[in-house]
Formats: structure tokens, C-alpha cells, sequence
């Protein structure tokens, strides 16, 4: 994250800077706890942020969290060289003694083994990893996201009338094709925290990909993240894909880095397809070089590679040393021999409504 994307170079003041729409951070603050992570009166809430985050963003939450009359406990620490290394010991001690955590730390820890002892204890983290004002601002709006949770449904219905298989293009060279998974069986209603022990940033639905079925060529020409030299993308970089697995990547100097950070794992799980995804969250609209909001453009198809967290369970779980993210921009999306998505603009009927209902100038009339 830059200086720039903080605030300083557009307002030129720590006084500024520290001020700048603080009423609507506020009341963003105040939806997160309240509504979508459902904060209860004396639970125990620790926020984890490094030294690279918006104080602005830590200082909201933790407000909005002692207004509910919970305990908020904020934890500082120093920024870390690259993601899911492992944090100081009073860390992952605060996290384990937890109600509920919220990671806002830039150098992320969300597949790391404190997540997953976190798991194991059943204390549900939510992670906002980089979260800057102007962002939370835009991305958790109140006023817009029962509308994105409508989205998101009706996407997930049109993705799983696929029955035989997707296709992914855009313009920088993207080719790819996958089987569909069988959709899953919807749960019985609970509360979110209880049904889902970690979330994200909202805005984002798979597309349902049998990931050892993905064949083809993927052209990243937003942004990808990490390696920390790369993030927005200047040229393609694109990668060959065979089988769900990496074999070959080319472009300029930016696919050299991104093959070479690849490399010095030496470990062949780092070249595993691990989810292919779309954005849609009305509040990102273009690259801002934030992962956590670029890969939830509107319109746009992000790629994981890299296995999540550990594998196995166990004394038997082994970590796994790598996750990347990069985003596809402008795609067009087939389910079977339907197009949904054209050239970034989604034309299946109940998907563009809902986008025109957000207010998204991308729609075809």
C-alpha cells in the first residue's frame, strides 16, 4: 500500500489526512460490526493491523465496536516482508483468546498456521487485509449492499445451471476452459459467523470450477499480488495452463518476476490453479493497486494460484508456502453455450438488471 493510497499526496497534512470523511468512515465502521459481522455486547474483539495500515480504519472499528459495548483490543505490530509469515507470539495470543478477530494487516496472515489454529478453535476471523478509509468508504456501503447480495445470488444461480463447461476470454489474451463442480447443498439458515468461521470483503462469487479441468491460457492485465514488485500491471503476463497446473509464463519484465518468486519456493504446489472468481462490488471500478479491492472489481475474473492455507489435517498438515492473486480484466464468460459476460459488461438478463439497479455504468441497453 502507498502513501498516496492513504490520503498524503492528495491532502498534503497529517491533520488533513486523519480527518478526511471521517463521518462516512463512521457509519461504514458502524455497518461492518453491527450488521454483517453481528458484534455482540461483551464479546472480545481483537483487530490485528501492522504498521503499513490505515490507523484511520483501526481507530473507526474499534469505536464502533465499544459503542456495541463490546471489548475492542487492537494489536500492533511491525510490517512483515512478504504474506503469512508468522506474526509476534502476542499476536496469535490475542487471536486465540478471541470472540471474533478482524485482520486488517497489509502483509496478510490468512493462510498461515495462526489462521489455522485459529480455525481449529473456532474463532472466526474476517479479513480486510490493506483496508484504507477511501476504501472501506466505498466497498462497505450500507446503502448498496443488499443489492450486491442480491448479485451475488442470482450469480450464483446462473453459475450453477452449468452443467458441462465454462469458458473465460478478454482482449490481453485470456483463453481458458473448465468443467463446473455440482453446486452445493444450501445449509440450513444460521447466523454468518456461525456458518462461516472466516469471510471476506463482499463482492466476489466462484465460478465453480473443477480446478484439474482448467485448460488454457490466462492474461493477468490488472493487477496481481504477491510479489509485492508487481501489484497493478503494466504488461500482460500471461501463463500457460494445463490441467489446473502452471507450466509456462510469459510477457515482460513483470512475468520474470512473477516467475522467478514462483521459483524460489522450489515447491510444485505453488503452480496449482487453487479458484477462478468474479467481481462485483459496485464500490471498485477500477484498479487501485489494493488487492483486496482489485480483485473484486466490478466485471472482473480473478485467478488464485497457489494452494490455500495447509494441506492435510493434522499432525500430517503441511504448509503451503504460496498464494498469489491476479485479475482478468473485460472478460467474456460462458456457462455451457451461454454468454453472461461480454467483453465486461454482463448481459445475461437478471445480472445486468441488478447491476443497473447498483447504479454500474456497464450494461448494454
Amino acid at each position: 500500500m502507498s502513501f498516496s493510497s492513504l490520503g498524503w499526496n492528495i491532502f498534503g497534512s497529517e491533520r488533513q489526512y486523519s480527518t478526511y470523511k471521517w463521518m462516512e468512515l463512521a457509519r461504514s465502521a458502524d455497518f461492518l460490526c453491527r450488521d454483517l459481522l453481528e458484534i455482540k455486547s461483551g464479546e472480545n474483539i481483537v483487530i490485528y493491523a501492522d504498521s503499513a495500515t490505515d490507523p484511520r480504519v483501526v481507530q473507526a472499528t474499534a469505536a464502533a465496536i465499544h459503542i456495541i459495548g463490546a471489548h475492542p483490543v487492537v494489536v500492533w505490530y511491525e510490517t512483515r516482508g512478504d504474506i503469512d509469515l508468522p506474526p509476534p507470539k502476542p499476536v496469535e495470543g490475542a487471536v486465540l483468546a478471541a470472540d471474533l478477530v478482524i485482520e486488517y494487516a497489509v502483509a496478510y496472515l490468512c493462510h498461515s498456521q495462526m489462521w489455522r489454529k485459529a480455525g481449529e478453535a473456532g474463532v472466526p476471523i474476517t479479513c480486510l487485509t490493506g483496508m484504507n478509509a477511501d476504501m472501506m468508504i466505498r466497498c462497505i456501503n450500507p446503502d448498496l449492499d443488499e443489492k450486491m447480495r442480491s448479485f451475488g445470488q442470482a450469480y450464483r444461480e446462473v453459475v450453477t445451471r452449468g452443467k458441462e463447461k465454462g469458458r473465460v476470454t478478454n482482449p490481453a489474451g485470456t483463453d481458458i476452459t473448465f468443467g463446473f463442480r455440482p453446486p452445493r447443498v444450501a445449509s440450513e439458515p444460521a447466523k454468518l459467523r456461525k456458518r462461516r468461521p472466516t469471510m471476506g470483503l463482499g463482492g466476489q462469487g466462484s465460478l465453480n470450477a473443477v480446478i484439474e479441468t482448467v485448460n488454457g491460457t490466462v492474461a493477468f492485465d490488472g493487477a496481481i499480488w504477491p510479489p509485492a514488485e508487481i501489484g497493478p500491471v503494466k504488461q500482460p503476463i500471461k501463463l500457460k495452463i494445463v490441467d489446473g497446473v502452471v507450466k509456462k509464463i510469459t510477457g515482460g519484465f513483470e512475468a520474470t518476476v512473477l516467475k522467478n518468486w514462483f521459483a524460489h519456493f522450489n515447491d510444485p504446489r505453488v503452480y496449482n490453479v487453487n479458484h477462478i472468481s468474479t467481481g462485483f462490488n459496485p464500490g471498485v471500478k477500477r484498479i487501485t493497486g489494493d488487492i483486496l479491492e482489485d480483485e473484486r472489481v466490478f466485471g472482473c475474473v480473478e485467478v488464485g494460484i497457489g494452494s490455500a492455507g495447509w494441506a492435510g489435517t493434522g499432525a500430517g498438515a503441511a504448509e503451503v508456502p504460496s498464494h498469489t492473486d491476479g485479475v482478468i480484466l473485460n472478460p467474456s464468460i460462458w456457462v455451457d453455450d451461454e454468454l453472461i459476460e461480454d467483453n465486461g459488461i454482463f448481459i445475461e438478463p437478471t445480472l445486468k438488471k441488478l447491476a443497473k439497479e447498483m447504479g454500474i455504468q456497464l450494461w448494454v441497453e
